[in-house]
């Protein structure tokens, strides 16, 4: 079977940027870019929207560790779990990150987790590579595995908010014939809205790119 075109696409991005500089400077770049600097701002800004100490967090495209590694110095949590689909981001994130976080490699259109609940899931920039139905799988994995009024924190791109990014997106498609170097999803308001609905989720409220982290993100929460 094939991989699904998210795990082709990272693995190969990832494969490029590994023999093409030195470790540290390959997983920085694989993820944006400002790898310490931009995991400090994501955990300030979790911490902002209610993460405290003592807590269960579920990372959904934990990248190669970067908000992992600004947690354990910021906040003593309970339990982390990372997941990806990059075997060299996870072994990366692992040797960066305390023992006691767990990092998993998952390909499949489900979140092989059991016998654990989150207060809190993130998954910063995973769903603005994801199709729309693949957002709904995973929405409904990670709604089963949070706690009864833990929240679920996603970043996402909006057309019109993020005009520069999908205009690249066009032109690099049209040059290579395909989504290029991975597929970028576009998502609407009414679109999350209808999703995180159908979900079971409540929709707590929307932060603007420029208040937040540089991406549109919607905070959502599992009724008690």
């Amino acid at each position: 079977m094939a991989d699904f075109h998210f795990t082709e696409d990272y693995r190969e991005l990832v494969r490029q940027m590994i023999a093409d500089n030195d470790m540290d400077t390959a997983m920085s770049l694989a993820v944006g870019g400002n790898w310490e600097q931009f995991g400090v701002k994501l955990s300030e800004f979790v911490q902002s929207q209610g993460l405290a100490p003592g807590m269960d967090v579920l990372d959904f495209g934990c990248g190669s560790g970067r908000l992992a590694y600004a947690l354990s110095r910021d906040i003593d949590l309970h339990l982390y779990v990372g997941i990806d689909v990059v075997d060299e981001f996870l072994q990366y994130a692992a040797q960066k990150c305390p023992n006691n976080y767990m990092f998993i490699m998952n390909n499949s259109l489900t979140i092989p987790i059991r016998g654990m609940g989150f207060d809190y899931a993130f998954a910063f920039s995973v769903f603005t590579h994801l199709l729309q139905t693949e957002i709904m799988l995973y929405s409904m994995n990670i709604f089963n595995l949070l706690k009864p009024g833990g929240k679920f924190i996603f970043s996402f791109l909006e057309m019109n908010k993020h005009w520069n990014h999908f205009e690249s997106s066009y032109i690099e498609h049209e040059k290579h014939s395909k989504p290029y170097p991975h597929l970028n999803m576009f998502l609407d308001r009414n679109q999350i809205t209808l999703i995180s609905d159908k979900c079971g989720f409540v929709l707590d409220k929307f932060i603007e790119p420029e208040d937040g982290i540089g991406q549109s993100v919607v905070i959502l929460s599992k009724p008690h």
